[in-house]
């Protein structure tokens, strides 16, 4: 992806965030979990939660058996992907003290076991693997965070869950991606949501213990081996203004150290049109350049995704562009999938965010209203772009195994199909099912030689059986 003006600044800037669903990428069916739903609207409900360590106190969970299948018709790796685990993950909430500055305590907690992915088709992302590449039997992880609330603000310190553009706790695979350090939220003013952060570990979502940070592309390989460039902590200031039916503006700055600053701006308005139809037009923007010690190497990178979304009544139409600038693709940090991913025409395989990539997105979604089965939905989605990977620089330390003399003109295309249904009442309520169906074929050129992570013509299937209960 490429790069922009230098900019030098520590925390860099304010940001202005949205909640305008149109604008996210493909996460609307089964990718999120009820313990990572909608982070900024629960914690801003919890500044009016009564006062009281127990009374205010709530114990969440999920159980969620989830099978990741990956057929690679051709790549570089020559191995698919195919694992099948069964997990539990809890979420206690406290409430707070009665306090001039409220305390209390968030606990979180995932256990799994695997029920298939043996015989070396692992390495899907659901469970860890041992030091031969196997996958382990089960593993778990918990974490805890204090939390204090006063004066229309929010301060967590600890083991925690984040979502914003810049750092986000993937969820598509069995576990949400979690954080250590401390961050804070301030909702004094109506309709504006500051955030600030720093966070020096993350643990990933098939992992037990915290790890230091890395970029989701910086950290490929090249003929097999790993670059190792990590960095020790991240640090973000940023903002959200509006609400619905009205302006939203998403402004965030924030630099992984020794890797790169990163800058976002966002954008939507619905508009109300005849016949209960609603327009949603959007735009993200990412300036993204190397920082410090540029363990990455260069980074001049300007991403930029915009489009439609036409709404009525339980369904909605949507067409997005996407265009990369620079000589490196798009980066982010690991992990932070297209479950939170603000960049548009990510799917559920690929992000068409190659170097000087230009895509197109097309995705169409339902309730089935129109069938009588209003708890049926379906999501259809199709993506097609075109990269120059003959921009890569061949010598980068990053982004190197990149580089395809052959792919000026490297074309691919995804197509994604999700259905999901959810009981409605009886004593199954909550229990959902999903399935999703993504289909990858890339053209002459996409592939890079040294890139052993695949770029490859690939159809993945995943069902997810989600039920969440509440004990408290």
């Amino acid at each position: 992806m490429n790069r922009i003006i230098p900019c030098r600044w520590p925390l860099v800037l304010v940001s202005l965030v949205w909640v305008s669903t149109s604008s996210l990428a493909d996460n609307s069916l089964g990718q999120r979990d009820n313990i990572n739903l909608d982070l900024t609207q629960r914690q801003h409900a919890e500044l009016a939660i009564a006062p009281g360590l127990a009374s205010g106190s709530s114990l969440n969970g999920l159980l969620r058996n989830y099978y990741f299948g990956r057929d690679n018709h051709h790549t570089p790796a020559r191995r698919d992907q195919r694992e099948w685990a069964q997990g539990m993950l809890l979420s206690f909430r406290s409430g707070y003290t009665d306090t001039l500055i409220g305390m209390g305590l968030d606990v979180h907690g995932f256990s799994a076991v695997k029920l298939d992915g043996g015989g070396g088709s692992g390495s899907a992302g659901l469970m860890p693997l041992d030091s031969s590449g196997h996958l382990e039997d089960e593993f778990s992880a918990a974490g805890a965070a204090l939390k204090f609330r006063g004066f229309g603000s929010l301060l967590k310190v600890g083991d925690q869950l984040l979502e914003n553009p810049l750092i986000a706790s993937g969820s598509s695979r069995l576990f949400p991606q979690s954080y250590r350090g401390v961050t804070a939220k301030n909702f004094s003013i109506e309709r504006l949501m500051f955030d600030a952060g720093w966070v020096e570990s993350t643990r990933l979502r098939n992992q037990s213990g915290h790890s230091n940070l890395q970029s989701a592309y910086g950290n490929g390989n090249r003929a097999g081996v790993a670059p190792d460039r990590e960095s020790s902590r991240m640090t973000w200031l940023g903002a959200t203004y509006g609400a619905a039916q009205t302006l939203n503006l998403t402004w965030y700055s924030g630099r992984l150290q020794d890797l790169w600053d990163q800058h976002y701006l966002g954008l939507s308005q619905t508009f109300s049109l005849q016949h209960a139809l609603r327009l949603t037009p959007y735009l993200h923007y990412f300036k993204t350049r190397d920082q410090g010690s540029s363990q990455l190497g260069s980074i001049d990178n300007d991403a930029y995704s915009a489009g439609l979304t036409l709404a009525r009544a339980g369904q909605s139409l949507s067409l997005g562009l996407q265009k990369v600038d620079g000589r490196t693709p798009f980066d982010f940090l690991a992990q932070n999938d297209r479950t939170f991913l603000y960049l548009n025409n990510a799917m559920q395989y690929a992000d068409f965010n190659g170097p000087g990539e230009k895509s197109w997105k097309l995705q169409y979604q339902t309730s089935l209203q129109a069938l009588q089965a209003p708890n049926l939905q379906l999501s259809v989605g199709y993506t097609r772009g075109e990269a120059d990977l003959t921009r890569v620089d061949p010598a980068s330390p990053g982004y190197g195994y990149i580089y395809n003399p052959e792919g000026k003109h490297a074309k691919h295309w995804e197509r994604d199909i999700a259905l999901r249904y959810a009981v409605p009442d009886g004593t199954a309520k909550g229990l959902n099912l999903t399935l999703r169906w993504a289909s990858h074929r890339p053209g002459d050129g996409y592939t890079a030689p040294g890139n052993t992570r695949g770029n490859a013509s690939a159809d993945e299937y995943r069902v997810i059986l989600d039920y969440p209960f509440n004990l408290l």
